[in-house]
């Protein structure tokens, strides 16, 4: 069985401002993203990590940092590009309030499956979607009994755990949302079916 612990990444300086943070953009971590990272190390330092694969962003790489230092474990580090944020164009940078009542800030935030960014630059769903499911079923094929920190972001994450769950993809925004350094776990025998078995756990920060 291959095992896939999934964490978002610390909380940072646009998750406070309310600004778009996609795939093209980045800002620090906050002093609490760090602690909480660390707190998620030691929640979780009776787990072997074979390896970590990472977000090239470095919200996630200095989350994965935070975690490896107080853990245990020294897993081989890979940069994965295909687990990075949601790309939104021209939106990445700026703040949300600004399209509040627009139809595709509607759609990105109640009806995912109606989503189209093009005419704004942005990544839909289904390719982001099929660009995640890839790197996970990759990661099976080629290493069929690991257990592997992957460090990535709050809508990749969710968009493929909702996924795995059997959920449609109108239905992805639904329900709790990852906080940040929360801790989902994905689990499979084949690289082909895949089940989550934890979601969204957040006892290390409460």
């Amino acid at each position: 069985m291959t095992t896939f612990y999934c964490m978002r990444h610390g909380k940072t300086e646009f998750n406070q401002a309310g600004i778009f943070q996609g795939g093209l953009v980045d800002s620090p971590l906050l002093d609490e993203g760090i602690k909480t990272a660390k707190k998620a190390g030691e929640y979780l330092k009776d787990v072997s990590f074979d390896r970590v694969i990472i977000s090239p962003q470095k919200r996630a790489q200095d989350t994965a940092e935070a975690f490896l230092s107080v853990h245990p474990s020294s897993p081989e580090k890979v940069i994965e590009p295909n687990i990075r944020e949601m790309e939104f164009g021209s939106w990445d940078g700026t703040l949300e309030k600004n399209y509040d009542g627009q139809t595709q800030f509607e759609h990105l935030k109640h009806r995912p499956h109606l989503y189209d960014p093009s005419e704004f630059g942005g990544e839909d769903f289904n390719t982001l979607l099929t660009r995640t499911k890839n790197v996970f079923r990759d990661y099976a094929q080629k290493h069929p009994n690991d257990t592997i920190l992957v460090v990535s972001h709050g809508l990749t994450l969710q968009t493929l755990l909702k996924h795995f769950q059997g959920l449609d993809l109108s239905k992805i925004r639904e329900g709790e949302l990852l906080g940040n350094t929360s801790i989902s776990i994905i689990e499979t025998d084949n690289a082909e079916d895949f089940s989550v078995t934890r979601y969204n756990d957040l006892t290390h920060v409460l």
